[in-house]
């Protein structure tokens, strides 16, 4: 379903790549300085629950998603 949905949308692509782009920074929070780490990773949790939770809603909402893909 989620291939499916990224095919047909763009809005639900974006959010994927976002959340993935964000689970990465998040991954890489201990590489920042020592007094910025705690801040910026409660950033990202921030921004990766929100966008697990739209995700999650597009799911089971399909119809929440209406702009389609290009050539799709």
């Amino acid at each position: 379903m989620i291939r499916r949905l990224m095919d047909r949308s763009e809005a639900f692509c974006d959010m994927c790549e976002e959340l993935a782009e964000a689970e990465d920074a998040l991954s890489k929070v201990y590489t920042v300085a020592v007094e910025l780490r705690e801040t910026r990773g409660a950033e990202w949790q921030e921004l990766i629950s929100r966008l697990t939770e739209e995700v999650g809603t597009a799911l089971q909402d399909k119809e929440g998603l209406v702009k389609p893909r290009p050539n799709g």
